[in-house]
């Protein structure tokens, strides 16, 4: 017999019966726990959630599915905050002490070189209250005359930035 068989029969030998009778048990009921979780096994058990469950919508902790949704919302934040910079760049105060605006038109020709979701970021900026415009979606050509007001900016903004870049080094 060669000798690496020799040893791990050795090895086998030397363990009581029961206790790896009942190691190999323990392995089957930890498989059939992992297995109520794998939604392709026969004994997959749905979890009923409740709307207002804060695991509802949302993927279960630890997972690749989980790390990926905190990539994405970092870089669509990253994205408002580039939007917003552009606005108080780009845009024009009437008077001194009010919000910087700029019309929907000059922005969509300015932004699409940085990035070609304007309408969509907009919308969200919109969502977390960076930005104000009328309208439910702007479309360009139409709408090329709506005016998009900054309301995060300044100070405000630039500290977005510093957390957002502290909270995300990565990006």
């Amino acid at each position: 017999k060669p000798p690496v068989l020799n040893l791990i029969i050795s090895i086998i030998m030397s363990i009581p019966e029961k206790s790896l009778f009942d190691k190999f048990k323990e392995m089957e009921q930890n498989q059939a726990i992992r297995n109520k979780d794998n939604v392709y096994s026969k004994d997959f058990e749905a979890k009923k959630l409740d709307k207002d469950s804060s695991e509802y919508g949302r993927p279960k902790p630890g997972t690749l599915t989980e790390q990926r949704a905190k990539k994405a919302a970092a870089h669509v934040h990253r994205e408002m905050l580039t939007l917003c910079e552009v606005l108080e760049d780009y845009g024009k105060k009437d008077k001194e002490g009010e919000p910087t605006r700029i019309t929907f038109g000059r922005l969509f020709t300015i932004y699409v070189n940085i990035s070609d979701k304007v309408v969509g970021t907009l919308l969200r900026a919109r969502k977390h209250k960076m930005v104000d415009f009328e309208g439910e979606m702007l479309f360009q050509k139409r709408d090329d005359h709506v005016v998009i007001t900054l309301l995060l900016e300044g100070t405000e903004l630039k500290e977005a930035i510093r957390a957002h870049a502290a909270a995300n080094p990565k990006d």
